[in-house]
C-alpha cells in the first residue's frame, strides 16, 4: 500500500473538478455540438449531462455560463439562481439539467446585454436549466 499511495496521488489531481450546485450524477455527457446539431432529440424534459468550453460567463453573479463547441453554443442557466460559478471560469465543463430551445425577449436580452457587455443574442437560444455545472481544476 505504501508504494501505491506516491501513484495515487500522482493521479489525484487531474482527476480534480470544481462542482457547483447538486452533485453531480454519473454517466455520459452529451457534446453541445451534438445537442445544437439535433435539439429536438434533446429537450424532452429530462435531465442530462452536456460537455462543451466556457466561452463566456455572466460578470454580475456568475449565474450562467454559455458553453460552447464547434461553433455550437448553450447557454447554461443555474436553476432558479441555486447557485454560482466564478466570473473567470473558463475551459471544459461539463453541466446536468433540462435542454430547451427558448426565445429570448426583449428584456431578457436586456439582463444578457448588462450582464457580459456582449452583443445582444440571437432571438433564440438553446439553454439548459441546470442544477449542477462541473468544471475541471487546471
Amino acid at each position: 500500500m505504501r508504494l501505491l499511495l506516491p501513484f495515487l496521488l500522482f493521479l489525484a489531481p487531474a482527476a480534480l473538478a470544481a462542482d457547483y450546485g447538486e452533485p453531480m450524477p454519473e454517466g455520459e455527457a452529451i457534446a453541445i455540438a451534438a445537442a445544437a446539431a439535433d435539439p429536438a432529440a434533446y429537450t424532452t424534459g429530462q435531465p442530462a449531462k452536456f460537455t462543451g468550453r466556457i466561452t463566456q460567463v455572466c460578470q454580475k453573479k456568475g449565474c450562467w455560463v454559455v458553453l460552447e463547441q464547434d461553433g455550437a453554443s448553450a447557454r447554461v442557466m443555474a436553476k432558479d439562481h441555486g447557485f454560482e460559478v466564478p466570473k473567470d471560469a473558463s475551459g471544459p465543463a461539463v453541466a446536468y439539467g433540462i435542454l430547451q430551445e427558448e426565445p429570448i425577449s426583449e428584456e431578457h436580452a436586456r439582463h444578457l446585454v448588462e450582464d457580459d457587455g456582449a452583443a445582444p443574442p440571437a432571438p433564440k437560444e438553446l439553454r439548459i436549466v441546470a442544477t449542477s455545472i462541473s468544471i475541471p481544476e487546471a
